[in-house]
């Protein structure tokens, strides 16, 4: 009798450590992943620009930008867009938790994503207004 009153008061303990667990790792292991294809795709556009550099070709921009894992360094960033998307994802998840089951804790998650997509949109367009007054 008492070694299952122990397993009864061990079973939901292992439960919440491995809920716990895959909390705290699963964004330890999207950036791993994420960084080790990062990291693949430029080895393999460094060594196939060793190869070209090997074999005497010249290498013009043309043919830089045709390699595959090219990465354009002055990628323009889109605040606005990012805002408004970010803006639609909170407002989303908020509906999603006003009639979901966790209903409180998704709509402060989603008024967080929210307010963030208005900062991301306020700060696109200050930049913008910003870049306009700059060029005149």
């Amino acid at each position: 009798m008492e070694s299952i009153a122990i397993i009864e008061t061990l079973i939901p303990l292992f439960e919440n450590f491995f809920l716990i667990f895959a909390v705290f790792t699963m964004p330890v292991l999207i950036v791993l992943i994420i960084s080790y294809f990062e990291n693949r795709t430029t080895e393999q556009f460094h060594s196939t620009l060793q190869e070209l550099i090997k074999s005497g070709q010249e290498v013009s921009s043309e043919l830089l930008q045709s390699i595959p894992g090219y990465k354009k360094q002055n990628v323009k960033r889109d605040d606005i867009r990012t805002g408004t998307i970010t803006i639609g994802a909170g407002f989303g998840i908020g509906i999603f938790g006003q009639f979901g089951v966790a209903e409180t804790s998704l709509v402060a998650i989603g008024l967080m994503v929210l307010s963030t997509g208005f900062a991301y949109l306020a700060y696109g367009i200050y930049d913008k207004g910003k870049k306009v007054n700059d060029v005149s």
